[in-house]
């Protein structure tokens, strides 16, 4: 587990830099009306890390498999309101201190913690260590769709 708090660390230090160079305009220009813009996806990004937040504590203080479900990504992004409520630079620090938020979480779970279950909704069950690689895996993703884009 000390590698993907390491890894999240690393992913939070090294897009932060990238993440403050590009320019406001930049940051709110969307592809297409209904496409996310890179500050949106990074919202998308605040909301995963709320998200997750959430289910990591639940599942490290569960006793038994407890049922995980998803949430309706499109309507947190426009709940929130990314796009007219935040500078780029508010959003990006949302995203560091839920990311470091976050970390803490990790790093007071033990390796039992990380083998304990948790049920997906299609019913399969998963580990707290799968859940979180699964969610640096997503953030990966979606910092490297703002570089590209």
């Amino acid at each position: 587990m000390k590698n993907a708090v390491e890894e999240l660390t690393r992913l939070i230090e090294n897009h932060e830099k990238e993440l403050f160079s590009i320019s406001e305009h930049e940051f709110n220009a969307k592809p297409l009306p209904e496409k996310w813009s890179k500050k949106e996806i990074l919202g998308h990004l605040c909301d995963s890390a709320s998200n997750n937040h959430r289910r990591f504590i639940i599942i490290k203080h569960s006793t038994s498999p407890v049922k995980i479900e998803s949430y309706a990504q499109n309507d947190w992004v426009t709940a929130n309101q990314y796009q007219k409520a935040f500078s780029h630079m508010d959003v990006i620090h949302l995203w560091k201190l839920l990311n470091k938020q976050i970390i803490h979480v990790l790093n007071s779970c033990t390796s039992l913690d990380f083998k304990k279950r948790f049920q997906k909704e299609d019913q399969s069950t998963e580990t707290l260590q799968w859940l979180v690689d699964d969610y640096i895996q997503h953030m990966r993703h979606h910092l490297e769709q703002i570089r590209k884009k």
